[in-house]
């Protein structure tokens, strides 16, 4: 835990140091706000008093990756020694089996038959015998080749019960490795089977033990899943999304990226109206970038500031909900509505990374309502994997405009790239040891 002490001038000054150094989430605690006399000289003379915040922040706790079932890999290799056993024992082996008649023969043609090295030969073959016949690779007993086919039957049928490809367990165990590296990063079984059989059947079966020719198509098929599309395509930008998932971080950081670094006419607009410390930090942000930040508590106050401005762009920051709270969902619609009849607004729907498939499947249901036409994935510092999120943008068919993480206004964002998208979800499963090292 790491704790702090922040001053200001104002309680809305410090507060909104404090949201913007250590963020707003809930590991972020306020234990203490007062007021403090200052210290120095002229202030003691003033009676002069200033804000401070005394709090802590929790550590974050990163989503970790689901367990690979070891024990199946485990016995695919053993099975795969066994066949290689098994497949040795059906070939002849002239290094392994050395007749020993031809030991006498063999000095003989070399040094001639009266020589020293050709008596030494015939005296030393006898022992010579008893130690290389037994030196043979003997095939495995039947009952080691049912027990075999038994570890066989019962790998496939663990995978066949967890939902797994048809694959070869043995000469397909890296696609089988592909699979399971998909369903730990968090896609469904049916995307995760779908990508690992395409790549199957994409690639040579020559190819099938290679794991950097797998990871080659398998990044370029998954990146057939993900659409990507620019920010700022439209004059009203609004972003939507659930309670903490940086909406508003976000809307500042596409504000200075148009305001400073564009140098475009910016005015930001907050209709939250719940969250009093989340318009302060979006007011003290504007002051920064120097530009008008207005506070809307109804539909027809956004409709008449909308028409009266004459900014270049117009973010509208909302309110967080719950996608469960249909009613609230409902009365910020009617804010939409105000201005959806003169204005084409351009709407993005934020989803923190560390999101799991099930409520992603509820987000991008429920927030449809606002008829979003973009994603943007925040807090990917936070998370393992974002693939719940990629799948469910390929089932909605929605590209992704943003990829967000942490507070720096400048810096910690990206323009959405499919490449990119699909390498940070594979990247790993490529770095991991290969199968000979493994072997």
């Amino acid at each position: 835990m790491h704790y702090f002490t922040e001053h200001g001038d104002t309680h809305a000054e410090v507060l909104a140091k404090v949201r913007s150094k250590y963020g707003s989430g809930p590991e972020v605690l306020i234990s203490q706000q007062r007021e403090v006399p200052v210290k120095s000289i002229w202030g003691k003379i003033t009676r002069s008093t200033r804000w401070e915040i005394h709090g802590a922040i929790l550590e974050k706790n990163k989503v970790q990756p689901k367990k690979k079932d070891e024990t199946i890999d485990n016995k695919l290799k053993l099975l795969e020694e066994m066949l290689n056993r098994t497949s040795l024992s059906k070939k002849p082996a002239p290094d392994a089996m050395v007749d020993a008649e031809d030991i006498h023969p063999l000095g003989e043609r070399r040094f001639g038959a009266g020589s020293a090295q050709a008596q030494l030969t015939r005296e030393i073959q006898p022992s010579l015998r008893k130690e290389i016949l037994p030196i043979s690779i003997q095939p495995p007993s039947t009952e080691a080749i049912r027990r075999l086919e038994a570890e066989v039957a019962e790998l496939k049928a663990q995978l066949k019960s967890k939902g797994g490809p048809e694959l070869d367990l043995v000469k397909e165990r890296e696609l089988l490795s592909l699979y399971e590296h998909l369903t730990a990063m968090g896609f469904s079984h049916d995307f995760s089977t779908s990508i690992a059989m395409r790549t199957r059947a994409e690639i040579p079966s020559t190819d099938y033990k290679l794991r950097k020719k797998i990871h080659a198509k398998a990044r370029e098929i998954l990146g057939e899943h993900v659409r990507t599309t620019t920010t700022a395509s439209q004059r009203i930008i609004t972003l939507v999304g659930p309670t903490g998932a940086g909406k508003t971080t976000t809307l500042v950081k596409l504000a200075a990226r148009l305001s400073v670094t564009q140098k475009r006419r910016v005015e930001l607009i907050t209709i939250d109206n719940y969250r009093i410390a989340a318009t302060e930090q979006l007011k003290v942000y504007a002051r920064i970038m120097d530009i008008p930040c207005r506070v809307c508590r109804t539909p027809e106050e956004l409709a008449g500031t909308i028409a009266d401005s004459s900014a270049e762009f117009i973010l509208i920051d909302t309110s967080g909900s719950s996608p469960a709270n249909r009613d609230f969902l409902n009365r910020q619609k009617l804010f939409f509505e105000a201005i959806g009849a003169q204005h084409e607004i351009e709407t993005h729907l934020v989803v923190p990374a560390t999101t799991r498939l099930e409520d992603a499947k509820l987000l991008f249901d429920r927030f449809e309502l606002f008829d979003y036409a973009k994603v943007i994935i925040s807090k990917i510092d936070e998370s393992f994997s974002f693939a719940p999120i990629v799948e469910m943008a390929d089932t909605w068919h929605k590209p992704f405009s943003l990829l967000t993480n942490g507070q720096d206004v400048a810096k910690d964002w990206l323009d959405a790239d499919r490449m990119l998208i699909a390498d940070a979800l594979l990247k790993k499963w490529l770095d991991e040891t290969d199968t000979s090292a493994r072997k």
